[in-house]
């Protein structure tokens, strides 16, 4: 355990919202780098998607060090097997095992540092803020894309990806109190899209055989397949959806790596780029960094 990351008061000081983006969630450990080499611990973690299994593992209490080893070290397509039952596309029962293999079976109000996850109701559509119950079950339903990842049961509801409601979620910062807040951004508004990935091995879709079954033998080639097509379309919904939401609950500090290359459902082994491309964004808002710093030190006494 790591005491001086942080506690757990009524009033969080310093909130960090880690936005979702899939393979794009990379870049969240480049930042939270910075962050530290510049003093700046939070006192409350709120992720989404990918943004909350990279918080999970800063909230356990994992060095950053620890976490570049990690996603040095994991071959993501590894992890994810065609499902046959018509519940989904992808099967998680492997990831779910890598992730209780890395964080436990450990409940999220038992985490070094208080965290929240934001999922997505699948019949309501409403926002659902998990701070309690198992680190990995809130992942999973936190990162659960629609037709790709099966719905996860929490209770008698069934939860989908929180980046349908809330992908950015300072909202939640907001509500329990975060007097200052960072976020960190994967999508950006101006990204283009041609229907075809920038390179073979980025794309997940070229991991599944079925897929590639289906490039031989589709009519126009040129178009892209199904499952880019529901990436994209998720990638446009929830970036409308994150500039509507930032601008009602702005960050004091909001970063955004440059990862719009990166499709969110690339299973890209580049890593090393994306996790880079977090610190450079984080660098390049240093002096935001250094004033922010200096106020979270002085309300902190």
């Amino acid at each position: 355990m790591i005491a001086s990351r942080g506690s757990r008061s009524a009033e969080p000081v310093l909130g960090l919202a880690l936005g979702g983006g899939g393979m794009r969630g990379w870049a969240h450990v480049g930042v939270l780098s910075v962050l530290e080499e510049r003093g700046l611990r939070p006192d409350l973690v709120v992720g989404s998607s990918a943004g909350a299994l990279i918080g999970a593992y800063y909230a356990k209490g994992l060095p950053v060090p620890e976490m570049v080893r990690l996603m040095r070290g994991q071959r993501t397509a590894s992890l994810f097997g065609l499902r046959l039952d018509g519940a989904a596309l992808l099967d998680t029962d492997d990831l779910r095992d890598l992730l209780v293999e890395q964080l436990g079976d450990v409940q999220i109000e038992d985490l070094e540092l208080p965290f929240a996850v934001v999922a997505t109701e699948l019949a309501s559509g409403k926002e659902v803020v998990i701070d309690r119950g198992p680190v990995v079950d809130a992942i999973l339903a936190s990162s659960a894309m629609p037709g790709i990842f099966a719905p996860v049961r929490r209770g008698d509801r069934l939860l989908v990806d929180g980046g349908i409601c809330n992908n950015v979620p300072t909202s939640v910062l907001v509500s329990r109190g975060a007097r200052y807040t960072i976020a960190v951004r994967l999508h950006r508004d101006e990204e283009r899209f041609d229907g075809v990935p920038s390179s073979p091995e980025r794309s997940v879709s070229n991991s599944l055989w079925a897929d590639r079954l289906a490039k031989t033998i589709r009519r126009d080639p040129s178009l892209p397949s199904g499952f880019e097509v529901i990436s994209r379309v998720m990638e446009l919904t929830v970036a409308k959806l994150e500039r509507y939401r930032l601008q009602a609950y702005p960050p004091d500090v909001l970063i955004r790596p440059e990862v719009g290359h990166v499709r969110t459902l690339a299973f890209s082994e580049e890593r090393e780029d994306i996790y880079e491309a977090g610190r450079e964004a984080a660098l390049a808002g240093g002096d935001l960094l250094d004033r922010l710093a200096g106020r979270v030190a002085a309300a902190r006494g």
